[in-house]
């Protein structure tokens, strides 16, 4: 069985919208010269917390490439001959993710060749996630090997895709989102008691979930916004 919806999924109705929470992960191919190659993207695939596919689109090489990889990225010419303009997909992606908790492995390879950012407190990557080290002994463990020692899931066997690599992290993610997210706040009051030492344990407890609330009802004023904009579009239309 497919671990994420395809376009066909999408077309039969699946929920295609992004949430608060989504997956994204980009394959790259080689730019460059042969003997000092570079990494270029070439794919980029976000989905959400249901697993469903929000985008997937190939990306216009910005230089000569020299190198499709493909036997790790998947990539091949056919795939790039009706490929779109990088600035396009940066600058969609960039809205993707904007006031978005961003889940990946090893997300800031794909963040480097998007030339994008994103705040660090936003961002839950499977590779630094400290529980996860200790299928490889301490050590940043592969996506491969988190599906097939914590979901019993066998993937990237001939090539990889980033549309299946996504949904393995969310899948990962939402497997030990509580832990996780405690964590998060734990690491948070601690940094705030060392900036306030003068707080209480109820107060530390009260800020950090304040600043978590401001967040989120910051993302979901803008979630408002652009639907009262499509809206207006329409009765304009």
């Amino acid at each position: 069985s497919k671990l994420c919806s395809t376009q066909e999924n999408i077309l039969a109705g699946q929920d295609t919208r992004p949430c608060r929470y989504i997956a994204m992960d980009c394959e790259m191919v080689g730019g460059g010269q042969k003997h000092c190659e570079y990494s270029m993207l070439a794919r980029c695939s976000i989905v959400n917390n249901h697993g469903n596919v929000i985008y997937d689109k190939y990306v216009k090489p910005m230089d000569t490439i020299v190198n499709f990889r493909t036997r790790y990225s998947g990539i091949t010419p056919k795939d790039l001959r009706n490929a779109i303009d990088f600035s396009l997909v940066q600058k969609e992606v960039s809205q993707i993710l904007k006031d978005r908790i961003l889940i990946g492995h090893s997300i800031h390879n794909d963040l480097k060749v998007l030339f994008l950012s994103h705040p660090k407190r936003d961002i839950r990557d499977t590779a630094h996630y400290k529980p996860f080290k200790k299928v490889s002994q301490g050590k940043t463990p592969s996506l491969k090997k988190l599906a097939n020692n914590i979901l019993g899931l066998n993937i990237q066997q001939n090539t990889h895709d980033s549309v299946e690599d996504a949904c393995i992290a969310m899948k990962l993610y939402q497997l030990h989102k509580r832990e996780w997210e405690t964590e998060i706040k734990l690491k948070e009051r601690r940094i705030l008691k060392r900036q306030r030492p003068d707080l209480s344990i109820k107060q530390l407890k009260k800020e950090v979930h304040v600043s978590t609330t401001n967040d989120q009802h910051k993302s979901a004023n803008e979630k408002w916004k652009r639907r009262k904009l499509s809206r207006h579009r329409r009765r304009v239309v």
